[in-house]
């Protein structure tokens, strides 16, 4: 979010604050365009604020139910093609498997294992056990992603079968590396990791971004 938002933020009562970000999750599994999303959100912050400076309830203004408002906003907004969800997607994945590396290798210092070991900066993992780690955070990414279009509407059953799958994908993949991979190593420099992951993440931020600025202007062009 940008900092106009932020400052907003931090002028509304906790109510209002509470109410806004009420807004800002729902209005998340819409999948807005990003530039498009971020003017909304500041809109409403504002709005926001008008009502409490003058002494009128933001909830009254939007009526009983938030969602019914949201929905309304959102329907007729640009939304993120797939171009912008696929990077965003890549974007939370890289996160997550680039910090496995750098776990693993704490861990083993702190725990001082000698197999996998690390030296210097250098981290050597079984790739069985490197293949389940990052299999099982891609697919809590990628469900993740699912699961925010459906949890508004059926939130125990949706979730009940993501936790399950999820237990499914780290169970098969622990299986498929024991038994394809069991003796096998592999060895990954900490700092040219880092620098990889970070490099990534810069071309998905810009990616994303120039993508989602680009197709705001067309449309307004």
């Amino acid at each position: 979010m940008n900092k106009e938002y932020i400052a907003l933020l931090g002028k509304l009562s906790k109510d209002n604050r509470k109410t806004i970000k009420k807004m800002q999750h729902y209005l998340e599994t819409c999948y807005l365009n990003e530039v498009v999303f971020e003017d909304m959100m500041c809109d409403l912050a504002g709005m926001a604020l008008e009502c409490q400076e003058r002494g009128e309830s933001f909830d009254d203004s939007i009526g009983t139910n938030y969602k019914d408002f949201c929905r309304s906003l959102a329907k007729n907004a640009k939304k993120q093609t797939f171009p912008e969800r696929f990077f965003d997607v890549l974007k939370w994945m890289l996160y997550f498997d680039g910090i496995i590396i750098p776990l693993l290798y704490v861990c083993y210092a702190i725990f001082g294992f000698t197999e996998p070991h690390i030296e210097g900066v250098t981290i050597t993992a079984f790739a069985g056990q490197l293949l389940m780690y990052f299999s099982v955070s891609t697919f809590l990414i990628v469900g993740w992603f699912l699961v925010k279009r459906f949890t508004y509407y059926s939130p125990t059953l949706v979730l009940s079968i993501y936790m399950a799958a999820v237990i499914l994908v780290f169970l098969l993949t622990d299986f498929i590396g024991d038994y394809f991979f069991a003796s096998l190593t592999v060895s990954v420099n900490l700092i040219i990791w880092a620098i990889v992951i970070a490099a990534f993440l810069l071309i998905c931020y810009l990616a994303r971004r120039l993508i989602a600025i680009s197709n705001v202007y067309s449309r307004k062009k």
